[in-house]
């Protein structure tokens, strides 16, 4: 590794909140480190704006939303041509780290040649003791149910430990660019959003690559559903490419146990939405059903 890194962030009518996603990435302490912006044609002002505050930020104008793989991808090929960094910690825009953060994922990405990606440690925001992820996401495949490691538990020390992990939320994560090259770049399936990262993640694995959980890297996250609300576009796709999901990543046998179960897992899950006013969400995925955006 030559020690060069860059942060890439995708964004798309964000503005305000990715000048203070930038705010906080550009206090990071590690040197030398570039900062990317890949803006997924925007309408507000968003350029202008980074290029105004930020001039030294690199911006990569899409003159269209290419959806969060294919930015995320644009952004790979960006730093492949342009910089020589060989790792790349991806943030979303809504999304504020610690200045050690960055320093800590690539140090961590330094103590085995094996490491491909690393995940930080994350909270809703500056202050909770209450954890988002400790752990990345973990998957299990004969029930297709995905979550946040130690996600809702108070943190008392008890995640402070480096551990490989089995996948990274797309919030927040290094990836070694020797991964894309043997695996290739995000599946651009998942477009608009939903779980490309968690399956990216595993093709990794697959290929060999270890997955690690870098404690000292501290990042907040405001996104998600308790920080945005239920937008229905958003839970559609995901949705939706969930099933495109586990039959990717299981077995027959674990595809067949999933879809048998699915129905029972389904009016669960309504009920709990349901009983928690967010009917709105239930409506945006029966809406999933046949759609392809």
């Amino acid at each position: 590794m030559t020690g060069s890194a860059a942060i890439v962030i995708l964004t798309r009518n964000g503005k305000d909140r990715l000048l203070r996603c930038l705010t906080h990435a550009a206090r990071s302490d590690y040197r030398p480190l570039t900062i990317v912006v890949v803006d997924n044609g925007s309408t507000d002002g968003t350029v202008e704006a980074v290029k105004g505050l930020h001039p030294d930020v690199h911006v990569l104008h899409l003159a269209r939303n290419e959806g969060v793989s294919g930015g995320r991808n644009a952004g790979v090929r960006y730093v492949e041509r342009h910089l020589s960094s060989d790792t790349i910690v991806f943030l979303d825009d809504d999304t504020q780290v610690e200045p050690a953060a960055a320093g800590e994922l690539i140090a961590a990405a330094r103590t085995d040649d094996r490491i491909g990606l690393v995940t930080p440690k994350a909270f809703r925001k500056k202050g909770d003791r209450r954890l988002l992820s400790a752990g990345g996401m973990r998957f299990r495949p004969f029930t297709g149910r995905l979550e946040d490691v130690a996600g809702g538990e108070i943190d008392r020390g008890q995640h402070d430990e480096p551990r490989d992990v089995q996948a990274c939320p797309g919030f927040a994560f290094l990836v070694r660019k020797e991964v894309f090259r043997r695996i290739g770049l995000f599946d651009e399936a998942f477009n608009p959003y939903g779980w490309e990262d968690v399956d990216f993640s595993l093709r990794a694995a697959e290929a060999g690559f270890r997955i690690v959980y870098a404690p000292g890297a501290v990042v907040y996250h405001a996104g998600g559903r308790e920080g945005r609300g239920v937008v229905d576009l958003y839970e559609r796709h995901k949705a939706r490419n969930m099933l495109y999901f586990v039959r990717k990543h299981t077995t027959m046998l674990q595809w067949c146990c999933f879809l048998a179960i699915l129905p029972f897992r389904a009016v669960l899950r309504v009920v709990k939405e349901v009983a928690g006013g967010n009917a709105r969400a239930v409506r945006a995925w029966i809406g999933s059903s046949g759609r392809r955006d």
